[in-house]
């Protein structure tokens, strides 16, 4: 399994928010797809976006699907292998 983290920052933090809703309203849609959070950082301007995939290949068939979205062109994704989860 696959954890992939974003972190965005912008003063216009609608414009951001409307990027990164955008970006993420197909994921359901995409084999493999597990989990998503948008996350506001208390005090700043910052967000973070995880999301859990099953495979890199799941994750990248849904990055290749995101064209000119602004704000996930601009953010470079953290990878992350998952080595134990609890629920």
């Amino acid at each position: 399994m696959l954890t992939v983290i974003h972190t965005f920052n912008s003063p216009d933090k609608d414009r951001l928010m409307a990027d990164i809703r955008t970006g993420l309203d197909n994921l359901e849609s995409f084999h493999g797809f597990k989990y998503a959070s948008i996350n506001e950082q208390t005090n700043t301007n910052d967000i973070m976006v995880m999301t859990k995939w099953k495979s890199m290949g799941d994750f990248q068939n849904w990055a290749d699907t995101l064209g000119e979205n602004k704000a996930f062109k601009q953010a470079t994704p953290q990878q992350f292998s998952v080595i134990e989860e609890k629920h």
